[in-house]
């Protein structure tokens, strides 16, 4: 981290997360415009003079806390992932997405401000935030997304002419992706909550991986 925040990262374990709770569950409910620094200070119970001498100004602020829950949360995705075993491909990609799905409701106020940012950056912030999951990309990117997919895992051999390791990949991600997006804005209303009841969100992902399986294998 900066130097710029290096008084705030000598304080507490417990003092600075009482204050990095405060600030997700904040910018997560109200955006980075309508967040007040005011509440912040109140929740925090700590003056705003405080708050900006540990971040100058509420555009440090935030960008301290995206970047936090960034790392925060993939940290805790990849804790996760290392249990899965499975060595067919679609079973693997499966037990990922319910694994994450897991993480983003057990911390969905830090998944909220991260799918926030990502699909509407605050203008005032834009460019850094694309800056920072540019920085991210790099390093999660590439050898590392294979080696949590296992693409190997894939046999080409057996693959319809024309369909291609990373065609089944982008495809594949792509659909469980917005898959697992319509969950979310349905947990949002009220008509899902995946801790309790996660069939309806399992048994539509083994319908869209058997359709993946079948149009890519010979």
């Amino acid at each position: 981290m900066s130097k710029l925040y290096s008084a705030f990262e000598k304080l507490s374990e417990e003092k600075r997360l009482l204050i990095i709770n405060v600030c997700v569950q904040e910018f997560a409910q109200n955006g980075y415009e309508k967040t007040s620094t005011d509440i912040i200070t109140t929740k925090a119970g700590i003056s705003k003079g405080i708050l900006f001498h540990y971040f100058k100004n509420k555009k440090n602020l935030y960008l301290y806390i995206v970047d936090y829950v960034v790392k925060f949360l993939t940290e805790k995705t990849l804790q996760t992932v290392k249990e899965v075993k499975s060595t067919d491909f679609f079973d693997r990609i499966k037990e990922l997405v319910l694994l994450k799905h897991h993480v983003t409701f057990e911390y969905f106020l830090e998944s909220q401000l991260l799918m926030n940012v990502y699909s509407n950056p605050p203008i005032a912030v834009k460019a850094e935030v694309e800056q920072l999951f540019a920085k991210h990309i790099e390093k999660y990117g590439g050898a590392e997304i294979n080696e949590l997919y296992k693409t190997r895992l894939l046999n080409e051999e057996s693959l319809r002419d024309g369909i291609t390791v990373e065609k089944i990949t982008n495809m594949t991600l792509l659909i469980l992706e917005q898959l697992v997006n319509k969950y979310i804005n349905l947990y949002k209303l009220g008509q899902f909550d995946f801790l309790k009841n996660p069939e309806p969100l399992i048994k539509e992902l083994d319908d869209y991986i058997d359709i993946i399986k079948n149009g890519v294998y010979k």
